[in-house]
């Protein structure tokens, strides 16, 4: 812990948790004295235009010496105008944030050096909890014009696992007995973890935008999973991916606003098979069997309207973890907000989260033989 401040959080005002992903930032507001939820939102994040996923923003920021600040700045200005938005008068009674999110975002909001993270052995600058308070001259964005306001940003596993995915295993109380349990964070980056009271195993696989946009006209990447699923069923997709004529050339149009090409088919079948085959090895390094996993969590801005179905007709997942599957929203942000409503004891969430972390190994899948056979193996359909 870098900042053992937590006691000196004023313990009443409005208290902000922000999940803060490569493609989207959720935010949700509570009220401390009532104990009661004011707002909950969310907002495509501004940095897409510096890149789509977290390896061509931190090409951008070793490029351009003042797009790590511009990056900040953005996201702050743009969440700042969303709370004055979604607050109305409560925005002045602001008094603390947290913030969770992968490594590489909580680097670029925080103006930490990310060279670390751009070659091996990937080496953030830190994972730890940090804790400060933000006075306006130290702001572009000033968040509460009454007062001074403490940020908070949770610890991480890895330069690509983050706290969005540990905050979200200690939210949902996973690794609690032998048996062990999986969670799927289905984004931008696919990350990772399969954990029991032993010992942990933490990975991630590169998805692209593919979950959220991978369709034109797709507004949620559940979206694009169902029209797939459905074009499959149909024997309008073989289970190599091609499309059949006459739509291989123009696409195929599943309604006036979605709209499958062979294109998107292709960069959709490397986003599900990087899934299958990070699943695949974190099972083979864990050196388990599919029954010794007791729950599969799948989480993420997709988890939340994905249809289980639709996930195994495209093969997404390994068909032995169908009934071990709990579909869940933003968990991530959940854990931001337990943390910030813990109130004293955050501490003992603090220590929670050590716990997870010292028996956690984080991998790197492109230093895994197994995973490139597994992940062209996966493509089909």
């Amino acid at each position: 812990m870098e900042n053992a401040l937590i006691n000196q959080i004023n313990h009443n005002g409005v208290y902000v948790a922000v999940d803060v992903g490569t493609t989207s930032i959720g935010v949700s507001c509570f009220d401390v004295e009532t104990d009661s939820q004011l707002a909950y939102f969310s907002f495509s994040n501004p940095q897409k235009i510096y890149g789509a996923d977290v390896i061509t923003r931190i090409k951008s920021c070793l490029d351009t010496p003042s797009a790590e600040k511009n990056m900040s700045d953005m996201l702050l200005i743009k969440l700042n105008e969303a709370l004055k938005d979604n607050l109305g008068e409560a925005y002045n009674r602001i008094s603390c944030l947290c913030y969770s999110g992968n490594t590489t975002m909580q680097h670029i909001l925080r103006c930490l050096p990310v060279d670390g993270l751009s070659k091996a052995p990937f080496t953030p600058v830190s994972l730890e909890y940090f804790e400060c308070e933000v006075a306006h001259e130290d702001n572009k964005a000033v968040i509460n014009e009454a007062g001074n306001v403490r940020e908070m940003f949770l610890p991480g596993f890895s330069a690509f696992v983050g706290a969005d995915i540990l905050a979200g295993v200690e939210c949902l109380g996973m690794g609690k007995n032998d048996k062990y349990d999986l969670l799927i964070d289905l984004g931008t980056n696919g990350e990772l973890v399969l954990i029991n009271n032993q010992k942990g195993y933490a990975t991630s696989t590169a998805c692209g935008p593919v979950f959220d946009y991978g369709i034109t006209g797709a507004v949620y990447g559940s979206e694009c999973i169902k029209a797939i699923a459905m074009c499959i069923k149909r024997g309008l997709i073989d289970e190599t991916g091609l499309i059949r004529e006459p739509f291989f050339d123009s696409g195929i149009n599943i309604s006036d606003d979605i709209t499958i090409t062979q294109e998107q088919v292709r960069r959709f079948q490397m986003a599900k098979a990087a899934i299958y085959a990070g699943v695949s090895c974190l099972i083979a390094k864990a050196d388990i069997d599919f029954e010794d996993i007791e729950n599969v969590y799948i989480s993420g801005g997709l988890g939340f309207y994905l249809n289980v179905r639709d996930a195994f007709s495209v093969k997404m997942l390994p068909e032995e973890l169908k009934d071990k599957i709990t579909v869940l929203g933003n968990t991530s942000l959940e854990g931001a907000s337990r943390f910030l409503m813990a109130g004293d004891n955050r501490n003992l969430i603090l220590e929670e989260y050590e716990g997870i972390r010292s028996r956690t190994e984080s991998f790197e899948l492109a230093d895994y033989e197994y995973f490139q056979v597994t992940y062209i193996n996966s493509m089909n359909f």
